[in-house]
Formats: C-alpha cells, sequence, structure tokens
C-alpha cells in the first residue's frame, strides 16, 4: 500500500481511556481521542472503526450520533456497535456493571453474545494490569452470561427463582484483549428435579473470527424456585451461627476447679 493510501484511508480499535498500555498497539485510539477527531473533522478520506472494550453506555450511544454524522467518510466494521442486554436479565443492579449484549440462539442448545464492557464495571474497578482483560472480568461475564441464556430461553414459569452455582471450572489459552469479543454458550446438560433444574454449560470467548476460544468457563448451576431457596439459606445461616456459637461457648468456658 502507498504512503499516500495510508493518509487516506485509516482504520482504528477504539477502547475506552483506562486501557493505558494497550493503548500504546498502533491502530488504537482511545475513546476521548476518536471523540475529539470526530468533533473537529480532523479526520483521513476513509476511517473504519472497531469498537472495543471499556466505553459505557452513554459513550457508545455518543461515538454512534458522532458516526451518523460523519457518515459515510466514517464507519463500522461489520461488528457493528454493541448493545447492553437487559439489566434485569443479568441480575446486575447498575447499568455499568453489565457485561454481555442482546442474546442470539444459533442452535437449540448454543447461544451467542457480544463482551459489552464497561471500563468502570466494578470487576475492574481496582484491578487493571497490563494489556488483557483480567481473568475475574472474564468469569463475571461468564456468569451473567449464563443468566441472561437461561432467563431468556429455557426457563418456563413466571415464579421468581434464585440461582445457585454447583461448580465453576475455567480454562485460560491465550490473553482476552479489550477489543471486540464474543461469547458462546452451549448447552451440555439440564435436568429437571423436585427443588429446581440442574444445567451445565461451556462458554467460551472469541476474538475476532477465531473459532477456537481465548478462554473457556465450563460451569454447573441449580435454578431453585426463591422461596425454597430463601428457607434453605435460612436453615443454613442459623445452622452455621449456632455452630459458631456453641465453639465460641467452648473456648470461653472456665474449666472447673480441682478440689485438693
Amino acid at each position: 500500500m502507498s504512503h499516500a493510501a495510508q493518509e487516506t484511508h485509516e482504520a482504528l480499535v477504539v477502547v475506552g481511556d483506562r486501557f493505558e498500555e494497550f493503548l500504546v498497539n498502533r491502530g488504537t485510539i482511545a475513546h476521548s481521542a476518536l471523540l475529539t477527531r470526530l468533533r473537529t473533522g480532523e479526520l483521513p478520506e476513509s476511517l473504519a472503526l472497531s469498537v472495543g472494550q471499556g466505553l459505557s453506555a452513554g459513550q457508545l450511544d455518543e461515538l454512534r450520533e458522532l458516526v451518523e454524522l460523519r457518515s459515510p467518510a466514517v464507519a463500522f466494521g461489520k461488528q457493528g456497535l454493541p448493545s447492553h442486554a437487559e439489566q434485569r436479565l443479568t441480575h446486575k443492579h447498575k447499568q455499568r456493571n453489565v457485561l454481555v449484549g442482546p442474546v442470539g440462539q444459533i442452535g437449540e442448545r448454543r447461544f451467542v453474545a457480544d463482551l459489552v464492557l464497561d471500563e468502570r464495571v466494578e470487576v475492574l474497578e481496582d484491578h487493571l494490569t497490563g494489556q488483557h482483560i483480567p481473568a475475574i472480568t472474564l468469569l463475571e461475564a461468564a456468569r451473567q452470561f449464563w443468566t441472561v441464556v437461561t432467563e431468556q430461553f429455557l426457563l418456563t414459569g413466571t415464579d421468581r427463582t434464585r440461582f445457585v452455582i454447583g461448580s465453576v471450572n475455567s480454562s485460560f489459552h491465550s490473553f482476552v484483549f479489550p477489543m471486540s469479543a464474543t461469547l458462546s454458550y452451549e448447552l451440555l446438560e439440564h435436568t429437571r428435579t423436585p427443588v429446581g433444574t440442574v444445567f451445565r454449560c461451556r462458554i467460551g470467548f472469541h476474538h475476532g473470527e477465531a473459532t477456537a476460544p481465548a478462554a473457556e468457563v465450563e460451569a454447573e448451576y441449580r435454578v431453585i424456585p426463591e422461596k425454597i431457596s430463601a428457607k434453605q439459606e435460612a436453615l443454613a445461616a442459623r445452622q452455621a451461627v449456632v455452630s459458631e456459637v456453641a465453639r465460641l461457648r467452648e473456648q470461653t468456658t472456665p474449666a472447673e476447679s480441682v478440689a485438693v
């Protein structure tokens, strides 16, 4: 490609400003820097954008508006602009803590969604080192993903439920960077029991067109009616307190004196 072509046609990955170490890579741009260029018109003849991680819902909306104003000179790549899943489906109270996008079904037992990471999310607030997304963040994204899939596609009835995790096993094959990424869900098994349904699933994290996952999470969880779960938890809590109080009394009860 000629030098002139490089100047007139540009492609950039935009990420949140907090990903400072990742932003040293050529071809990346901070969200704030991109907004400045879009507002001032300091743009090449054509600019293709891939939206990575770190942008809030409000920042994504603002970016959409500015790109539309500069269209067709500025356009998103085929991944488009990500959006967040319904907050209620993820069981999160704050929008910024939602980590996945709307779920699509691609088979009887298979589902996909975008990874949509706000840089202010609780699992990044106190831990962001290096250029990659920390494992704890990916594990929370996996939990939200299986929650949304189950709530939206696998449960029947209207009774309120609770999710109880039985086991989680994770494998990290390569780094997941703050670029565009997708999650895949495969339902491996589900079993109905008298106190709810047990699900076993496998979740993969994928970059771009890669078929092999960068990370995998296999989980087993039980969905229980809220009333039953609350009773089970209350009983377990009472038993735990009784045991702890009894242990404490044994430790602090003075020994009986022995007559000589």
